[in-house]
């Protein structure tokens, strides 16, 4: 769907029109729900979660400029809801990995972990990684480097400042890298 018929829904929800809401859902269930799977890794947290996004933009639909992408108001919307989850979760856990015990091997470097995701295995375990990362670690390294979003809409997105998403993307990068590590020194005996 291209910006002009969103914008067209967008202004018929505004007055009311649940219909045109309806075909705004459609087009973008797809995207929230994929995003709040990855971050909360639980299917039924994040479908009760992708209705409570759709309920939030009804509720606020007014409130959307124009000047901004549709897509990216959904996702901060998402991502919001999101860090709350993940925030209450960290909070909940009462085991916590201690990364001094990983080894550090550099073998991979951080401009590599995009490429890595393409292995299937290597995908998995760091999706798997990612619920061990700070809430704010996971939502930047999951909007960066899983929906691959540019460092611009993620500040528009999260309101961080880019020496923030850069600090953090690093600190992410760098656990998920000395995990994986550790891993290859176990299963290479080094």
């Amino acid at each position: 769907m291209c910006q002009m018929q969103i914008q067209h829904l967008i202004d018929r929800s505004k007055n009311g029109d649940m219909q045109a809401f309806g075909l705004l859902v459609a087009e973008y269930q797809s995207l929230v729900f994929r995003l709040a799977f990855r971050l909360l890794g639980d299917e039924n947290e994040a479908e009760d979660l992708t209705q409570e996004v759709f309920i939030k933009i009804w509720l606020r639909i007014k409130r959307y400029k124009p000047e901004y992408q549709f897509s990216t108001w959904v996702y901060k919307i998402t991502v919001n809801l999101c860090y709350d989850c993940l925030r209450a979760a960290e909070r909940n856990r009462q085991k916590k990995i201690r990364l001094s015990e990983c080894p550090n091997v550099d073998w991979i470097s951080s401009e590599n972990i995009e490429k890595m995701l393409v292995n299937k295995e290597l995908s998995e375990l760091i999706l798997r990684y990612t619920d061990s990362l700070s809430p704010k670690q996971k939502l930047l390294f999951t909007l960066c480097d899983i929906e691959g979003l540019e460092n611009d809409e993620i500040q528009n997105i999260t309101g961080l400042s880019a020496g923030k998403i850069k600090s953090n993307l690093y600190l992410a990068r760098k656990s998920i890298k000395e995990k994986l590590n550790a891993i290859t020194s176990y299963v290479y005996g080094g």
